[in-house]
């Protein structure tokens, strides 16, 4: 006797999307609380120091131009 293999029926697109989004480890509100301050506090602090590094760097150039008049 011929031995009749059934298909195995793959799960739906929907299925396999409900499955995976099951396994995600969703970070807690005060994780997400702490590391959105901590983006906010790098950007304002980067985005002081580029502010001086321009300051300075604009102080120079009009020093090197004041020199060539």
């Amino acid at each position: 006797m011929a031995e009749t293999k059934q298909k195995e029926k793959k799960p739906s697109w929907g299925q396999g999307l409900k499955e995976e989004f099951g396994k995600i480890i969703w970070p807690t509100k005060e994780s997400v609380a702490k590391q959105t301050f901590a983006v906010v506090v790098v950007s304002v602090v980067v985005g002081l120091i580029i502010a001086m590094l321009d300051a300075v760097i604009q102080l120079g150039v009009n020093f090197l131009i004041g020199l060539g008049a």
